[in-house]
């Protein structure tokens, strides 16, 4: 039973890791699941076994990533900024993998025109900020609103993200990182997080 089990997450995995694979190179256009069969080297039948339907075996491959890098910033990040520094180090290994990351915008993309995907990846997102915010909080001082203040790193990070892909310009987007991460915890010494 458990060299089952294995064996199927070890597919699962595989699945995901192709997914990414073929949607930062062939675009959403060839993100078939026969494309994704043959990437991941499983038959169709395997997809479905293992995901209900195609959209959603990129979903799951950014949730795993996202959820994965978070556990790494919960247990490393102490003070507020300790905590932004280890997520922006967690996003750093992200935007270093270009093919994650073409392949995470052209599935936003697809979402705009896809008004199902585009529900199904706006509670997705939902569920990843409720993480990121209920994970932040504890490092907030009191008073400050966890929600807000997730909701704004989301759209710098995503912003660092986009312009790393187009511009590539690395050391100014660090240099900007650090100027947000300045700013936002100015004031936060000898505050006490709630």
């Amino acid at each position: 039973m458990t060299t089952r089990l294995t064996k199927g997450d070890a597919t699962r995995a595989r699945i995901l890791e192709a997914a990414v694979e073929l949607l930062s190179r062939e675009g959403p256009d060839g993100f078939t699941a026969s494309a994704l069969a043959a990437e991941a080297g499983v038959s169709k039948g395997t997809l479905f076994h293992h995901f209900d339907a195609l959209d959603e075996i990129p979903l799951y491959a950014l949730e795993e990533v996202f959820l994965t890098g978070m556990e790494r910033v919960e247990h490393e990040g102490h003070s507020l900024e300790g905590y932004l520094r280890v997520l922006f180090r967690e996003m750093r290994v992200l935007v270093d993998d270009k093919r994650f990351l073409r392949g995470y915008f052209v599935f936003l993309l697809k979402g705009i025109f896809d008004p199902r995907l585009g529900r199904r990846l706006a509670d997705s997102g939902l569920e990843m900020h409720r993480t990121l915010a209920a994970s932040l909080g504890p490092h907030l001082p009191a008073g400050a609103d966890a929600d807000v203040t997730a909701r704004l790193v989301e759209v710098v990070l995503d912003g660092i993200a986009l312009h790393e892909l187009l511009v590539g310009d690395h050391d100014t987007l660090v240099a900007a990182w650090q100027l947000f991460l300045s700013g936002l915890t100015r004031g936060t010494e000898g505050a006490q997080p709630s």
